[in-house]
């Protein structure tokens, strides 16, 4: 592994070389994470596991004493307002 040169846009956009793109599975419809670290920004295929984002959630619903309903309510109304 070597070091790539990507090309930044005027709109900030990256072109990732082709060549890491297969080597770590990244396709067109993929996000990338994205961090600094020190004086680098770092790009990785962002994976979202929906077990772990519906635990954390249902566990923040409980800390804040929602119910399903009282969730389901306000899914509604946000809803109702996108209209």
């Amino acid at each position: 592994m070597g070091v790539f040169i990507g090309k930044v846009t005027s709109r900030g956009q990256v072109t990732i070389p082709q060549e890491l793109r297969e080597e770590e599975g990244i396709t067109g419809d993929d996000y990338v994470a994205i961090r600094r670290v020190g004086k680098y920004i770092v790009l990785g295929k962002a994976e979202l596991r929906l077990d772990e984002i519906t635990e954390a959630f249902e566990k923040e619903a409980i800390a804040q004493g929602l119910s399903k309903k009282d969730l389901l309510n306000e899914l509604e109304k946000v809803r109702k307002h996108r209209k």
